[in-house]
């Protein structure tokens, strides 16, 4: 199989013209199409080697950088704010909007694959958009995820909300970002830097911590939005919305704060089932970090990945 060339594309929102620089990997005569949604405070060209991997067995890739962050947010100067207002909202009617787009030129059956906040805008735009994409949508995969309840996610929209009036939408604070990252090193002590949750891998970390375009701090507007938007989709009239014959991969690290040490991925699991889901697989990684993929046995990982991939 002939593999062409990683290119970025320019996509316009339709409401409000934000420029959405999107990430392709395509091949030729692929068999299937994976749309990649990354976390927070990173962006699409980390999935660069995923990417690759996911060419060499026949499947188009895309990812694109969201607003706030990576070439996007470089390109109208807003690393780490996402919007004035309604952040959370553009970023999945962005995720729609790009879905959309590359459907004109890839008709293969698609997977949605978001990792850690990518897995909850995956998860709302297929809660949004179950109907309008039901007939190429065939899997969506969660990597680094977590279900907590609705009422845990307004309480840190309370505090966002105070911060926000104290410093300004456009402000970072301190306490919000001890209150999310500053405490995912906890078990990871003695640690050697800030990020060492993040992977295992000391190469992966520094690489982090020198990207530019990696581990900006959360203006509070968008921690405002975001919490609204987990609230929102954690609800479980929400979840009910996903297809019930969508299948559905989880997978994460068993030491991974962001999904409490695994318990926080089994609590999505159940969620998603007791909502309708009716094939909810899950993979839990023996002292597995934040990124599976960028892990001492990201071969591994990706290779499962491959395999369920297979199966659709």
């Amino acid at each position: 199989m002939s593999e062409t060339h990683h290119q970025v594309i320019q996509i316009l929102t339709e409401d409000d013209q934000i420029t959405l620089q999107v990430h392709l990997w395509p091949v030729n005569d692929a068999k299937g199409w994976v749309h990649i949604i990354h976390g927070m405070s990173e962006h699409g060209w980390r999935y660069d080697h995923v990417a690759k991997e996911l060419n060499n067995v026949g499947f188009n890739v895309s990812a694109d950088d969201h607003r706030g962050h990576g070439l996007t947010g470089k390109g109208i100067i807003s690393l780490g704010h996402v919007a004035n207002q309604n952040g959370w909202h553009k970023m999945v009617s962005d995720q729609a909007e790009i879905v959309t787009h590359l459907q004109q030129r890839w008709p293969q059956p698609l997977t949605i694959l978001g990792h850690s906040m990518g897995s909850f805008l995956a998860t709302r735009v297929v809660q949004r958009y179950a109907k309008k994409f039901s007939k190429q949508l065939q899997g969506l995969v969660l990597s680094g995820s977590n279900y907590s309840p609705p009422w845990l996610f307004r309480i840190g929209s309370v505090i966002a909300s105070f911060e926000r009036w104290r410093q300004g939408p456009l402000g970072k604070s301190k306490l919000l970002e001890q209150l999310s990252f500053g405490r995912f090193n906890n078990n990871f002590k003695p640690v050697r830097t800030p990020k060492d949750w993040i992977s295992s891998d000391p190469t992966v970390v520094d690489a982090y911590i020198a990207d530019p375009l990696a581990g900006h701090s959360i203006s509070n507007q968008f921690w405002f939005d975001f919490m609204n938007g987990l609230a929102e989709l954690s609800e479980p009239d929400a979840m009910a919305q996903i297809n019930n014959d969508l299948p559905i991969y989880l997978f994460a690290g068993d030491k991974d704060p962001v999904g409490k040490q695994g318990k926080g991925v089994i609590a999505l699991q159940k969620a998603l089932q007791r909502a309708g889901s009716k094939q909810v697989d899950c993979c839990l990684y023996p002292s597995g970090r934040h990124e599976m993929f960028n892990e001492p046995n990201k071969q591994q990982v990706i290779s499962d990945l491959l395999v369920w991939l297979s199966k659709r």
